[in-house]
């Protein structure tokens, strides 16, 4: 089956660091956020995947090349000038041509159970489904409103509090049928949530949502990418905290919550707490403190990382304080 998965953004809202690197190579769990999708289209049988390229595409093409070291076959298609999420799958209308295929954004990490959302898909008759998941803050969201049986009536884009008819927000994961290409014009800037969907509604068409309890987080902003971590180093499948080749001297303190990657050294006397995740080929030097912060490096020599880390991402030597509180 094929999939379409957009990596197209600039990643504005990470900046500093999608400076120099695009945001499907953000680094969560220690793996790029983009490898998680890859492998989760891949359990779900999408194993035919093209990608859309445009900010530092070519870091992203190098990273992931033709895909098979991830159990897919991927291709890319390359925007000179961006066309919008809806208009650049409709660029690759040809290899997508046939069948039901999945759209899925390069920056979500989702657990999503694909196959229900295609099933569900196939079974109401839908042209287009989207995944949609019940949040507590619909102010934050794009909303969808759905009759009983899950058909789409009508959206809100961000509505004030109080004001929601829903709170199913959109999680940008879509299963949608070759003719929805009939609605989106060629090498035009279109977009799902904004244009492609209100028209589809607007028609008629069969548009459905599927409600989703799965894990779902847009790790788009610096505050949810920390978040993400936090929330994901909870999960007890994460039996492997300490990775191969990793170095814990004696007098070094890490967290049971923490996650160290390979090839790593937590030097005496340093301290890793709370749930902290340290990437590949890190060093903590000595008497530094890493509270419920990220610590990852994209070189290949790794970094050492020396001082005080508290809430904080601290990435090629980059650092961002952010102060959040505690889940």
């Amino acid at each position: 089956m094929k999939a379409f998965v957009l990596a197209a953004g600039k990643g504005t809202r990470l900046r500093p660091f999608t400076d120099a690197l695009p945001k499907p190579l953000m680094p969560v769990i220690n793996k790029p956020v983009m490898a998680h999708i890859l492998g989760l289209c891949r359990k779900h049988g999408f194993d035919e995947i093209v990608a859309n390229l445009h900010y530092r595409g070519e870091k992203i093409a190098e990273r992931f090349a033709d895909g098979h070291h991830h159990g897919v076959t991927l291709h890319y298609s390359w925007e000179e000038q961006l066309l919008g999420t809806a208009g650049g799958v409709r660029k690759q209308a040809r290899f997508l041509a046939g069948d039901a295929f999945l759209v899925i954004s390069g920056d979500v990490m989702t657990d999503l159970d694909l196959t229900a959302l295609l099933h569900f898909h196939k079974q109401s008759g839908a042209v287009a489904t989207m995944a949609v998941k019940e949040v507590g803050d619909p102010s934050r969201f794009g909303i969808v409103v759905t009759a009983p049986d899950g058909r789409v009536e009508s959206f809100q884009e961000k509505p004030a509090k109080g004001a929601e008819r829903s709170r199913w927000a959109n999680t940008g994961i879509y299963v949608l049928e070759p003719e929805v290409f009939d609605y989106i014009p060629a090498a035009a800037f279109f977009d799902f949530g904004n244009d492609l969907f209100p028209l589809l509604v607007a028609k008629g068409a069969p548009v459905y949502a599927m409600g989703t309890g799965a894990y779902w987080s847009d790790v788009g902003t610096l505050s949810q990418y920390l978040y993400t971590h936090w929330e994901l180093l909870t999960h007890p499948q994460l039996k492997q905290r300490v990775g191969a080749n990793t170095v814990v001297e004696a007098g070094a303190v890490v967290s049971e919550h923490a996650l160290i990657g390979e090839g790593c050294t937590i030097e005496k006397g340093a301290r890793v707490l709370g749930y902290s995740c340290v990437s590949d080929g890190c060093t903590i030097r000595a008497d530094s403190v890493v509270v419920d912060s990220v610590v990852w490096t994209s070189a290949q020599w790794g970094h050492k990382l020396k001082g005080d880390l508290v809430r904080s991402i601290w990435g090629d030597g980059m650092q961002v304080s952010l102060g959040l509180p505690n889940l």
